[in-house]
């Protein structure tokens, strides 16, 4: 199914969601944000003795879930339970009769939203506080105990319905739909659904050999393969930071949370975070190893237990993650003619990988 466009929610509509969560604040204004397919509202509210608030409304854009209920759930597990950094929920509505549902209400945070290749100009030690602070907060997150997550799978909720009311952050809300008893075969589901997004995409004479190698890297893959959160939906896109050092103010967008080993998350974020999917422009150069190493250090000081899980470099998951930036490639934003440079440098690096045998390498 493909995302639609964000519907345009009248203001008094607005409103009425903000004042089913809020009933004594005040509007001030409202304006909409640009983030994702989802219908997103920047309102700023106020009380009697003129308090001001800045909170952000999230709604589905077209009646469907969108994990949007799942989210709400997920995001108050882990402001009780972490450290990370992510907005309050102040209250969610699962279904309503007459307002567009399903929608959360939060605080907003501080931190710039800054666009997904803007990674590729961060400075290397605002680059490097970004990986390392990224490799905390995964370390916290591989680490929540789930007690519904002992299989791999979409992250979902099975609680009762919100009308309202702020979700209670109890972990075993959270369950795993559609569960796969093992990795390789949840692992497999994945990427044939990406590799049909890519054999239409401008990369499409490699799907084939891909799909013959990431086969044969699935059947020789080993432990270990324990399931935890995973974000998943990694890029400086879903960050609130500060460009000029690196901090990371808020991890935003949580609905495709999945059950993963925690390599795949990692290494995910690895390679997304680093930004060499863009170097192929003259000026940006590959920084995998920076943000390895700093995400390493990081992760070993809020899970130093899991850190030999993430420590050695998985081929097959990063191949994955390319694969993500190859079927979505007519996102990005390039300066004027420099696509091709750039889709010849993700081809070649695409083509060492499956010069190689998959498999982990030391």
């Amino acid at each position: 199914m493909g995302k639609p466009n964000a519907r345009e929610i009248p203001d008094s509509s607005v409103e009425e969601m903000v004042r089913s969560v809020e009933p004594d604040r005040e509007i001030r204004t409202v304006s909409p944000a640009e983030r994702g397919f989802c219908s997103v509202y920047r309102v700023v509210t106020s009380t009697d003795d003129g308090t001001t608030r800045e909170l952000y409304l999230k709604a589905s854009p077209d009646e469907q879930a969108w994990g949007i209920p799942m989210e709400a759930r997920i995001l108050a597990v882990l402001e009780s339970r972490s450290s990370i950094p992510v907005p309050e929920v102040l209250g969610a509505v699962d279904d309503h009769e007459t307002l567009p549902s399903p929608f959360y209400l939060t605080r907003a945070l501080p931190g710039d939203e800054l666009a997904y290749e803007r990674v590729c100009r961060l400075e290397d030690d605002a680059l490097r506080r970004l990986a390392r602070e990224t490799g905390e907060y995964l370390g916290e997150l591989h680490s929540v105990p789930i007690p519904a997550v002992d299989t791999f799978g979409d992250v979902r909720h099975d609680g009762p319905e919100l009308a309202g009311e702020r979700p209670d952050g109890d972990p075993a809300t959270l369950t795993v739909g559609t569960p796969r008893e093992t990795w390789p075969a949840f692992l497999g589901d994945y990427v044939d659904r990406e590799l049909e997004r890519h054999a239409d995409s401008r990369f499409s004479d490699l799907t084939s050999e891909l799909d013959r190698w990431i086969e044969s890297g699935i059947e020789n893959l080993d432990g270990p393969l324990e399931p935890v959160l995973g974000r998943n939906d990694h890029g400086l896109h879903n960050l609130l930071v500060d460009p000029d050092t690196g901090e990371v103010t808020a991890m935003l967008d949580w609905a495709y949370t999945l059950a993963v080993p925690a390599a795949f998350d990692f290494e995910f974020a690895v390679y997304l975070y680093s930004g060499v999917f863009l170097a192929g422009l003259p000026d940006v150069s590959d920084r995998r190893t920076l943000v390895r190493e700093a995400m390493l250090s990081g992760y070993r000081t809020t899970a130093p237990d899991r850190a030999e899980a993430v420590s050695t470099p998985e081929p097959l998951y990063e191949a994955v993650a390319m694969i993500r930036i190859m079927n979505d490639f007519h996102h990005l934003d390039f300066p004027d003619g420099s696509e091709a440079m750039v889709m010849d440098r993700i081809s070649t690096d695409a083509r060492a990988l499956l010069d190689g045998a998959p498999g982990r390498t030391e």
